[in-house]
This record gives C-alpha cells, structure tokens and sequence, in this order.
C-alpha cells in the first residue's frame, strides 16, 4: 500500500507569502469595493482574478505544498472564509454579470483542496507516486510524468473552470 500520510508539517516562507498575497488581494478588493475607489467593472474583474485566477494558479504553480497537511488546512480554511463571503455577494447586484455573478466561482478554492487532495491520494494508490501536474512550466518531482498526471491535469482543470455551475 502507498503511503498516504502526508508529509512534513511545516509552513514555508513561499507559503506564508503567498496565503498573505491571497488574503490581501482579497481584503483590498474588499477596501476599494466599500470606499469605490475603482469603478464597479473594475472590482469585478479583480473579483474574477482572485476567485477564479488565483485557484488555477495555485492548481498550475503551487500543488506540491498541498502535501503538506497544514498547508492543505490552510487553504482549506481560507475557501471556507471565501465562499462565505462571495456566496453572500451572489445576491448583491452590484456583482451582476452577463451569466450570472462575478461571484460564482465561490466554491472554487474548496474545490481546489479537494480536487488535489483526491488525485493525490488516487496516484499514491495506484502509480505509488505523488501526482505531478503535466504542464512545461509547473514544478516538477524528480520523475517522468505518467498517464494519470496528464489525466488528472486536465480534469482538474476543467474541474475548476465548471466549479462555478454547481
């Protein structure tokens, strides 16, 4: 059987940075959105960028860090705040867009966790490795991608892309 326990339990400088980039991009959307700093169009696309940008880079960039158990608590944690917190936007009007609301990709950091959560655990079972996103410019483990990497790549992604209509 693969080992599934997760590995070390340390936060890394990369990870505090990047939590911290993550909440404070958030919390000045939030600023400039109270005291209309920016015009409406502009707080939606910057709403876009976190909610729906800020997840897929993570999946691309950042997936390694999601072995390490606190780091994937973390994250965790912080997409509960955030579907919180959008999920109550989906009914202000202000967030309106042509197909729905510039917050529905509420779910899309909790399903982050657990899309890399699940292919991580998938891979260890049946290939005994740590999944590997299959993209040139990701991270890479020092192995040769398999068939479930590339697999597992495309349907995260779409996964993500289609967290907004559920």
């Amino acid at each position: 059987m693969a080992n599934l326990r997760m590995t070390r339990n340390k936060v890394k400088i990369i990870d505090l940075i990047y939590i911290g980039i993550y909440i404070l991009f958030g919390g000045l959307i939030c600023f400039f959105y109270k005291f209309s700093i920016f015009p409406q169009k502009t707080i939606n696309t910057l709403l876009l960028v976190l909610t729906f940008g800020g997840p897929i880079s993570l999946f691309w960039m950042y997936y390694q860090r999601f072995r390490e158990k606190l780091i994937t608590l973390i994250w965790f944690g912080i997409g509960l705040i955030q579907w919180y917190i959008l999920n109550g936007l989906k009914r202000n009007s202000d967030f309106d867009s042509a197909v729905g609301s510039y917050a529905d990709y509420d779910k899309t950091l909790i399903g982050l966790v657990i899309i890399l959560t699940l292919f991580r655990i998938i891979s260890l079972v049946f290939t005994k490795q740590e999944f590997m996103v299959a993209a040139w410019f990701s991270p890479k483990d020092d192995r040769k991608l398999n068939i479930l990497d590339t697999v597992f790549t495309f349907v995260g992604f779409l996964s993500l892309i289609g967290l907004s209509e559920i």
